[in-house]
């Protein structure tokens, strides 16, 4: 019976958002986008974290906004200054893609190239968007996208694409635009209880939960107690110790306004990177972490392990670096005792380089769509 009943409520779910797909494509076809204005698309259900800077960048540019994003999205994106926003299903946004309306954009970007959505024949769990997206009426100059995952990159494109971060600037057809502004914001006074946050879910392929919970044990046995740890995510109660839910608060998956609030009133940032495991390291090789652009957006001085911290552009003045896991605590230690001056310190200088990053990502974006332009107008003469 509950088998029945969870298939009528998949079936009833797909329903909804079909009509819901069918009436924002509707609002498409009426629309009429302001001149010079860019169409950003996420279909997966994440990355959405990405948008507050590309609209930034995209802004600071001379550009108009608008997006189309997943129908799980709505009510849980943060403002923004995009001129509108569509909320679609797969299907839908492959309904869209098919309008003569898209002529009337400059470009699309597309801010995931892998989707994590099976390949319209079911053989792989994942596709991309080129499995399922036929643009049949081009924007005005062209499409870029953006590889979350490198290994993805077709050399052969002659479009290049976008990469999150400069260790995965493999050659000189790929743009890093690193999205690290999520709204205005400057560095401010530590609390008196130190509060440290994590964002996603504690599961072993992303984040170290023991290298955690040993630190959090080792800070109670030496009656080091004056701080707290948050964590934002899909996680349930029962995944911290009974020992340590005085010092862990579960905050369960926020929407970004709430998200933003829990960053901004923490002190900390913990990535909870293990160097010994080999599914981390692919932040160093082939990927890149939304936790580093959180870090810089809210201006949270990671403790990091140093294998993390150099490609990243981590350091001493800005971080609080450790080189053992053993060492992770003592991280913890130096975080819970520091003086306001050297925290405001570590902070300045989180600012001072995240300015440089936005600058050049801007820079870059640049580029890129001066560089598609070109090639479009090129193969039109």
């Amino acid at each position: 019976m509950g088998r029945i009943k969870f298939h009528l409520g998949q079936i009833k779910k797909r329903a909804v958002q079909k009509v819901l797909s069918c009436i924002e494509a509707l609002r498409i076809i009426k629309n009429n986008p302001k001149n010079n204005t860019v169409l950003l698309i996420e279909a997966n259900n994440s990355h959405t974290e990405l948008l507050p800077s590309f609209i930034k960048f995209l802004n600071d540019l001379h550009f108009n906004v608008e997006i189309i994003t997943r129908i799980e999205q709505k009510n849980f994106l943060p403002p923004s200054n995009a001129d509108k926003i569509y909320y679609c299903n797969i299907p839908g946004i492959k309904n869209i893609l098919k309008l003569k309306k898209i002529k009337e954009y400059s470009f699309i970007i597309f801010t995931s190239y892998r989707l994590y959505y099976p390949t319209p024949d079911k053989s792989s769990l994942q596709s991309t968007i080129f499995d399922h997206f036929n643009i049949k009426h081009l924007p005005k100059y062209g499409t870029a996208h953006v590889l979350h995952h490198i290994e993805d990159y077709d050399k052969e494109s002659k479009n290049g694409a976008i990469v999150l971060s400069r260790i995965l600037k493999k050659n000189d057809s790929l743009y890093v635009v690193n999205p690290c502004y999520f709204k205005e914001n400057k560095p401010k006074n530590k609390n008196k209880k130190i509060t440290f946050i994590i964002t996603g879910k504690l599961e072993g392929s992303r984040k170290s939960s023991s290298l955690l919970f040993d630190a959090v044990q080792k800070l109670i046995e030496k009656n080091i107690k004056n701080f707290e740890i948050n964590i934002v995510g899909d996680n349930s109660n029962d995944c911290v110790p009974c020992n340590l839910k005085d010092f862990i608060n579960i905050k369960g998956k926020l929407g970004f306004e709430e998200l933003y609030k829990e960053l901004e009133k923490s002190d900390f940032y913990l990535p909870l990177l293990d160097p010994n495991l080999k599914e981390h390291l692919r932040y160093i090789t082939t990927g890149t972490s939304g936790s580093f652009q959180l870090i810089r957006g809210f201006l949270l001085p990671p403790l990091i392990n140093n294998v993390f911290s150099i490609p990243h552009g981590f350091n001493f003045e800005n971080s609080i670096i450790y080189d053992k896991n053993d060492d992770f605590h003592l991280a913890m230690q130096k975080a819970i005792e520091i003086s306001n001056e050297e925290y405001l310190t570590l902070q300045n200088n989180l600012y001072v380089q995240r300015e440089e990053i936005l600058k050049s990502s801007v820079q870059n974006l640049k580029i890129l769509l001066d560089n598609l332009k070109e090639f479009y107008l090129a193969t039109k003469d």
